[in-house]
């Protein structure tokens, strides 16, 4: 019955004088329709007369209009849609009203969803450059959902040569001439579409926008560099990226950059950018990143230790995340084990840095602490564990006693990094034996008044479960603390103590 009236009021647009009351009263029979009620899927809507309604100067018709459409659409097929109103969906991507465009790019997002539907986008040529064009828009937002379809439609084959097509590049390229903003809008869509595959990167590299992109690092005003640069780093995580970065010499003008670093203030400016560009390549070719640009690592592990100043306190920070996201993996580890000297330093500095420095640099650093000493079980080598013991003396010398006094502070965030610090080391024996012998230590594990907070009851009783289920602690620990770690174990986190109440005779 509802959708019959549904019907009804969309059949009285194409000839009502008063389009807006008709709208609002569809729009409110649609909002009043449960979903029991709905109007299920329909084929053949007419919508034509809705869709005329758009095309108004009354911008509170317009409203009405597209939160209609909002409410309708969904009962349809969005490749129905696009299919049978192509041409009032064409306006509706040229529209001035930032709703619509909006809401045109959404249902074409939803049809991108199927095989089919990508196919009933492309062939509409003039659907697709118009999406292309909104890379353009000045509506961030309308950006956003344009770059998704765009991205999307890559996603098939068939889309990702039609939105590269020799029509659709020169509307990228005429998008990209309006502004640095929108240029780099086009950028930053092609780097998502590079990372869907190498067939991707291929196609993107072809149409000669990546090359401008890489260009943009070594030329132009230090802003436009560092915006490249941060667009570049994720190319280095995919082998085919990175190679495609080292055929064009791109990698070999970074890595000069970073040499000018001591010599040029202005150079010095980018070393935010250069820093994680490089400690992203470290990260997925840690091997590599020794082997070939060794120098570029004893410039990072010099910053984090503090012995080069560039005159920027906040690149120290920078480079000790940085050699942390290289040292995360096991290979990563090993990797930075051959600066013996540096690391020496660095580890030096963490330790120092955990007591004494403001607390958000003290997190920053215990952060950094448990990526290096984090080792899943089935990676703990002899060799991988007999470093991690020789760093750790380095940081804490030969007890716990600076982490746990670090745990024992009131302030949530840095009380749950040293907890997380300690949970990193007791996952292996030599951690576990650090934290058997420490004075006090498991005793201040096992009390849970220590803590009042839900987030430092799920960090402390972490440290518990991974002491539990390591299979070295029971040759460590005692059978009584095995027991009471259990215990507190299987208790859960949130267990509290139940309260005993005494009557006493002669008190109400």
């Amino acid at each position: 019955m509802a959708g019959n009236e549904v019907v009804q009021l969309l059949s009285e647009l194409t000839i009502s004088n008063d389009s807006k009351k008709l709208l609002s009263d569809l729009k409110t029979l649609l909002i009043a329709l449960t979903t029991s009620q709905g109007l299920g899927s329909h084929k053949h809507l007419e919508l034509n007369g809705l869709f005329d309604c758009i095309n108004s100067s009354d911008s509170e018709q317009v409203e009405i209009a597209v939160d209609t459409l909002g409410l309708l659409l969904p009962s349809i097929s969005a490749q129905e849609v696009v299919e049978r109103f192509s041409a009032q969906l064409l306006r509706g991507l040229n529209h001035p009203h930032e709703k619509v465009r909006s809401l045109v790019l959404k249902l074409v997002l939803t049809c991108a969803e199927s095989e089919s539907g990508i196919v009933s986008v492309i062939t509409n040529h003039s659907i697709l450059l118009s999406v292309v064009r909104c890379l353009g828009d000045n509506s961030l937002g309308v950006v956003k959902i344009s770059s998704r379809v765009l991205v999307k439609i890559c996603g098939q084959d068939a889309g990702l040569n039609a939105v590269f097509s020799n029509e659709s590049v020169p509307v990228m390229q005429e998008v990209m001439s309006k502004s640095d903003i929108y240029r780099f809008n086009v950028y930053e869509f092609i780097v998502q579409v590079c990372l869907l595959g190498d067939m991707s990167l291929g196609v993107v590299s072809n149409s000669g926008l990546l090359d401008r992109l890489t260009g943009e690092v070594t030329t132009g005003d230090i802003l436009t560099q560092l915006n490249a640069l941060e667009l570049l780093t994720p190319l280095v995580l995919n082998p085919s990226g990175m190679v495609l970065l080292d055929r064009g010499g791109v990698i070999a003008k970074l890595q000069y950059l970073l040499s000018l670093a001591e010599t040029d203030p202005m150079t010095a400016l980018l070393m935010p950018g250069l820093i994680k560009f490089f400690g992203n390549m470290g990260h997925s070719r840690p091997r590599q990143m020794i082997k070939e640009n060794s120098s570029v690592v004893v410039m990072i592990l010099r910053l984090a230790a503090g012995s080069l100043d560039l005159g920027d306190p906040t690149l120290q920070l920078v480079a000790i995340q940085t050699v942390a996201h290289i040292g995360s993996s096991p290979a990563g580890k090993l990797a930075l084990a051959k600066f013996k000297t540096e690391m020496d330093e660095v580890m030096d500095v963490l330790g120092s840095r955990m007591r004494v420095a403001p607390t958000e640099q003290r997190i920053c650093v215990l952060e950094a602490l448990t990526q290096l000493f984090s080792v899943q079980i089935e990676y703990q080598t002899e060799e991988l564990t007999g470093l991690l013991e020789l760093w750790w003396a380095s940081v804490g010398g030969v007890n716990l006693e600076k982490v746990v006094a670090v745990a024992r502070q009131p302030f949530m965030d840095l009380h749950c990094a040293a907890l997380g610090l300690l949970n990193t080391l007791a996952n292996m024996p030599w951690g576990q034996r650090l934290i058997c012998y420490e004075p006090g230590l498991i005793e201040y594990i096992l009390d849970r008044t220590t803590e009042s907070e839900k987030l430092g009851k799920e960090c402390k009783w972490t440290v518990v479960e991974t002491l539990v289920k390591s299979p070295s602690t029971s040759s460590i620990f005692t059978e009584n603390h095995m027991s009471q770690l259990e215990k507190y174990f299987n208790q859960g986190p949130f267990y509290v103590e139940a309260q005993v109440e005494v009557a006493v005779e002669g008190l109400n």
